[in-house]
């Protein structure tokens, strides 16, 4: 009889961490363009702290996910059929990660200068520019998700098949 494999595997601590970022990202994208596009002007500031408070823990997760990704991939990457799917997915997760911690990084400079009159002149073209990110960003995600998923419902990866009697569960 077969024993059931532990849940605390290497390759399954990419799952247990990746949905941290995948929702606060996506919130900050969504709060932040509604900050940035100033739909509710009278909230516009309490709005983009909200945003802020989900961005910044967002892209450190994002990193962390990044990483435990990585160690997946050592242990799946020999089980994949079609290994390409998770190359494209590794190097998108890379590209978010980098995108969002620029936005971060953007919008932690706007609070450290943003009474400085040089910062005051680009603040617009940033803003639009951070919308653009946040957009793309968002997007990104959901093509990142979409990578994730076929590698787990298509080729099973870091996922147990149970013995057709499934006598491991006895």
């Amino acid at each position: 009889m077969e024993s059931l494999p532990s849940m605390w595997r290497t390759e399954l601590m990419h799952p247990l961490f990746v949905h941290f970022p995948i929702a606060l990202l996506l919130f900050a994208s969504i709060v932040l363009i509604t900050a940035r596009l100033n739909v509710f002007p009278a909230h516009r500031k309490t709005i983009h702290r909200a945003g802020l408070f989900m961005l910044f823990p967002g892209f450190v997760l994002a990193w962390i996910s990044v990483y435990t990704g990585i160690q997946a991939d050592g242990i799946v990457g020999r089980e994949v059929c079609d290994p390409t799917v998770l190359e494209d997915h590794e190097r998108f997760a890379f590209f978010i990660a980098y995108l969002f911690t620029a936005t971060a990084l953007i919008e932690a400079a706007g609070l450290w200068w943003r009474h400085h009159a040089w910062w005051k002149k680009i603040r617009k073209l940033l803003a639009a520019a951070l919308v653009l990110l946040y957009l793309g960003g968002a997007a990104g995600i959901g093509y990142v998700g979409h990578l994730g998923a076929k590698l787990v419902y298509q080729q099973a990866a870091a996922v147990h098949q149970p013995s057709d009697d499934c006598s491991e569960f006895e």
